[in-house]
């Protein structure tokens, strides 16, 4: 049986972020264009979808608050090879 007061909240919280989908990044974009897709037939959805709505609006907030642009907001691990790296084989 469907849970109507979870499926309630979860479309208040797409419309919500609909509002702020040009403030998403590329991550939170695919995230919420699936769980958006996902909730058009009426299913039961995942305990998890409400939590990862509310961490994405609240991402937006967040970066809002220090005046961050979606942008900055990647992660980016630059590998450096050093000379002790070179040739290791490890």
């Amino acid at each position: 049986m469907v849970d109507l007061t979870h499926r309630v909240e979860v479309l208040a919280l797409l419309d919500e972020l609909n509002k702020l989908s040009d403030k998403l990044t590329s991550n939170e974009l695919e995230m919420f264009a699936h769980l958006k897709q996902k909730y058009v037939a009426p299913d039961e959805g995942a305990f998890d979808d409400k939590l990862c709505l509310e961490v994405m609006i609240r991402n937006v907030s967040i970066r809002a608050g220090y005046g961050m642009h979606k942008s900055e907001a990647t992660r980016v691990v630059d590998f450096i090879n050093t000379p002790d790296d070179a040739g290791s084989g490890d």
